[in-house]
């Protein structure tokens, strides 16, 4: 009986062995699949097109051209840490090009006129907060009536029309100067990128906004102050989408009475599809700024072979279908891995219980 149960305790070892291999490896795949299906992608269609795809002016134009996107996108994973959704990325975007040209165009110096648009972020970040904490709507609600909103002061600021004559030379140059042979964009993504998964990873404000994930209640009852980091995150999203709107503007050297909306599919996108990498379930900073070239890659490449333009749209639907379902499946596979976890301390409790004994 003795040599029986000393076989059937190696065997068990030996299962959680085989199980722990097998959790690390779904779970390492999880964690940087994307990754690796980034540098494929970029390795087939180098391999397609030598000629057009795999050249530096290729690469450079693709990282400078989604630096907009990737802010947008950093902009949307601020409220969805807390679980919020904010539609009013993309119109806060186009309001903001709109608003930093029309000030600049009319005589405001260049560094007044970005403080305002800034400030402009500020205070539509408030009056979604104001929306969802005191007249009680759902994000989704609340932003997408703001975006409206901004939608309309876009058209009433630029008259429906193109703004691009008297655009100065000085606000051109912010996005399209180099700094040491780097296009200056990369560098304002790449500081912007740095603090905030600083902020997010490393500080108690990005544990707090985690910890809420859209059960106030719960969050309340162990202390975080939840209005607080709701008004920071809203506000966060509308001045990175400020932001953005200023880079676009000073790339193209105008506002564009329509510049906005094409922007609200991809960032969430990158954002969703971004909770399937580096932290699986949840949103995060990086994994949203890894998929964003991912899609943009992968479109780009597409492109290249001579597939028509429509396939973006296709690819950006079919990337937030991918990343929500990823998303739902990693947190329902890190609930199975917790109930083990707790099994398997309960089986060693009883195992040496029956030692004792």
């Amino acid at each position: 009986m003795t040599l029986l149960k000393e076989r059937a305790k190696v065997r068990q070892s030996a299962d959680r062995s085989a199980a722990g291999l097998g959790e690390r490896l779904v779970d390492g795949v999880g964690r940087f699949g994307l990754i690796g299906l980034l540098v494929l992608v970029i390795a087939l269609f180098s391999a397609l097109s030598p000629d057009t795809f795999f050249t530096t002016t290729n690469f450079r134009l693709i990282l400078v051209n989604q630096t907009v996107t990737v802010l947008v996108a950093l902009a949307a994973t601020i409220p969805l840490l807390a679980h919020y959704l904010d539609a009013s990325v993309g119109p806060m975007l186009g309001l903001a090009q709109g608003l930093c040209v029309w000030l600049v165009v009319n005589g405001t110096p260049i560094g007044i006129a970005v403080v305002l648009t800034l400030l402009a972020g500020v205070v539509v970040g408030l009056l979604n907060t104001l929306l969802v904490l005191k007249f009680g709507m759902t994000s989704i609600i609340a932003t997408l009536a703001s975006g409206s909103l901004l939608v309309g002061l876009l058209y009433a600021i630029t008259g429906g029309r193109v703004i691009f004559e008297n655009v100065p030379d000085g606000f051109t140059t912010i996005a399209r100067g180099d700094l040491f042979g780097i296009p200056l964009p990369l560098i304002y993504v790449t500081l912007i990128v740095l603090v905030l998964e600083f902020l997010v990873v490393w500080t108690p404000f990005g544990q707090r906004l985690y910890a809420m994930d859209g059960n106030l209640r719960g969050a309340a009852r162990a202390g975080i102050n939840v209005n607080s980091y709701a008004v920071r995150a809203f506000v966060g999203a509308a001045v990175l989408s400020s932001a953005a709107g200023i880079l676009l503007a000073s790339r193209i050297g105008s506002a564009q009475p329509t510049v906005g909306q094409q922007f609200l599919l991809p960032a969430f996108a990158a954002a969703f599809l971004g909770a399937a990498v580096l932290r699986p379930g949840r949103v995060n900073v990086l994994g949203t700024v890894i998929a964003a070239y991912f899609v943009s890659f992968t479109i780009a490449g597409l492109q290249h072979l001579g597939a028509p333009t429509w396939i973006e749209f296709i690819f950006n639907g079919l990337a937030v279908i991918a990343g929500v379902s990823l998303a739902a499946f990693a947190v329902k596979r890190r609930r199975q891995l917790a109930v083990r976890h707790v099994e398997r301390l309960e089986q060693g409790a009883g195992h040496t219980e029956g030692r004792a004994a």
